[in-house]
């Protein structure tokens, strides 16, 4: 969706904020039922809990780094200070908290039965959710109910709806405005972007994480009916230029075209000085996002210098995004897929190094910006993409309270 809204010249908000989710290791098998349902504890290889052991840096990230329940970000942040400190792997001590439960049964055979059950639920939850996660345990040799489990902090990912806030900027509901909101946060019709009938929803809407599943559905059905009234008031069929369209088919379809032109250049249509595949295009990207703006390989951690590289690196993967080549359909839709996702990523670099300081550690790090500065940066970073010039505008957005 960033790409739709960036291409059509939409306002953008929030593009900095990537959410880092803390899985089990290897297989992508999410903590959450272990935390929530079990009340498991995670700690580092010499059993400190990282939680309660670096509590003292909570004291920089005031107010919300205080909140309960912990911030996403925060909860990342402490565990990732343990990991700088030398003290990986991180453990979900999925056997005490199974035990913990049942010993609250109340008697031998009770607490036996109880053990079993609860047995039952560590796997079904990913059985149910995520079999790969099932299926690392049984190829090495893990009994969640005897021995803990590593756990670690996985690639970033663009999100609006979950622990993310990147998405467009769009208009708030007219009743929930005050004299002092309306002018920066009201534009017409609830939900509408910069773009005047382009509407955003869930994921697709910035600036309002924690929506969820219901809460993603419950704001697309708010965003339908404004979508409804701005037809109703502007209700004039478009013009559309056929030409137009018939340009649109031909760039959608050139990648076919050109692994068709030039696939008999080389012995191996893979390597070929005329193309770039998707797959390697993706590489590409992959590894200047890795190592430039802050990913896994990174530590999350990233500066002015790296980002200004990654950019020129940018700049450069984007020239080749016309010689994309796709050998039929299907690499035809991962060669646009990786074409949007080259946009996400250049939004995401841009506000990273607008955005001088760091708000949200756990998510990236600045390391020449290590702190908050509520001064200047209590504010939006909203950005806008021109396609007929190439040129990106960045826009600082005041932060207004409707309730306080």
């Amino acid at each position: 969706s960033t790409f739709f809204h960036a291409y059509a010249g939409a306002e953008l908000t929030c593009q900095e904020v990537r959410f880092i989710p803390v899985r089990f290791k290897d297989a992508y098998g999410p903590v959450g039922a272990w935390f929530l349902l079990f009340k498991s504890v995670a700690t580092n290889a010499y059993g400190g809990n990282y939680m309660q052991d670096n509590q003292y840096e909570l004291d920089k990230w005031e107010p919300y780094g205080k909140v309960k329940p912990r911030p996403a970000n925060i909860r990342n942040w402490l565990m990732m200070m343990d990991v700088a400190d030398g003290k990986s792997p991180i453990y979900m001590q999925t056997a005490d908290a199974i035990q913990r439960i049942a010993d609250t049964a109340p008697d031998e055979k009770a607490a036996k039965k109880k053990l079993k059950e609860l047995e039952a639920e560590a796997w079904e939850d990913f059985l149910d959710m995520t079999i790969s996660q099932a299926i690392l345990w049984a190829a090495t040799n893990v009994e969640p109910e005897k021995k803990p489990s590593e756990i670690m902090a996985c690639d970033p990912y663009f999100i609006g709806s979950h622990s993310g806030a990147n998405g467009a900027w769009v208009s708030g509901p007219e009743d929930l405005q005050t004299d002092e909101t309306k002018d920066e946060y009201f534009w017409g019709y609830t939900n509408m972007t910069t773009v005047p009938g382009l509407f955003a929803a869930g994921d697709a809407s910035g600036a309002s994480s924690h929506k969820f599943s219901s809460g993603s559905f419950t704001e697309g059905r708010i965003a339908g009916k404004a979508a409804i009234a701005y037809i109703l008031d502007n209700n004039e069929m478009p013009n559309v230029d056929d030409a137009q369209i018939e340009a649109l088919t031909a760039t959608i379809l050139k990648p076919i075209d050109m692994f068709e032109e030039h696939k008999g250049a080389t012995t191996d249509p893979e390597v070929n000085p005329n193309y770039i595949r998707p797959k390697q295009f993706m590489y590409r990207l992959q590894k200047i996002m890795d190592e430039y703006a802050g990913g896994v390989s990174s530590q999350f951690s990233t500066n002015d210098k790296l980002l200004e590289r990654g950019l020129e690196l940018l700049a450069m993967l984007k020239e080749d995004q016309v010689n994309i080549a796709a050998n039929g359909l299907h690499e035809l839709t991962r060669g646009w897929e990786a074409t949007h996702r080259m946009y996400q990523a250049e939004a995401h670099v841009r506000s990273v190094l607008f955005r001088e300081e760091t708000r949200w550690p756990g998510y990236y790090f600045r390391a020449d910006t290590p702190s908050m500065d509520n001064d200047n940066w209590l504010a939006f970073c909203n950005c806008k993409y021109d396609r007929n010039t190439g040129e990106w505008e960045m826009i600082k957005r005041p932060v207004k309270y409707i309730t306080q």
